[in-house]
């Protein structure tokens, strides 16, 4: 699974990233997710193949303009707040499988 994280800047989801990725290996699900500006996000979607684009929830209020820009190519889902600002890891990994896994 290819999955592209975005925030505002890219250094708050960074530490949250990692973590999901030491879930994933705890698990054994091979995972590949990074983290990156909005800005930096837009340039990598259309250059690689991503299963989901995961938004922070800081930059919520650009969903629907992703979805757009995106069209049925690629999921667009946003981060949930609460699991965000608690690290709750385990539960945006089960958010990116159930989404991937369709």
């Amino acid at each position: 699974m290819r999955v592209l994280v975005a925030c505002s800047a890219g250094m708050s989801t960074s530490l949250f990233v990692q973590k999901i990725k030491n879930a994933a290996e705890t698990e054994g699900i091979n995972l590949q997710i990074e983290a990156v500006s909005i800005s930096e996000a837009r340039s990598l979607l259309s250059e690689n193949d991503y299963d989901l684009f995961l938004l922070g929830p800081q930059v919520a209020f650009m969903k629907n303009q992703m979805e757009k820009e995106l069209g049925d190519s690629l999921p667009v889902r946003v981060i949930n707040s609460q699991d965000y600002g608690l690290m709750r890891v385990e539960s945006v990994l089960k958010q990116i499988k159930d989404t991937v896994n369709r």
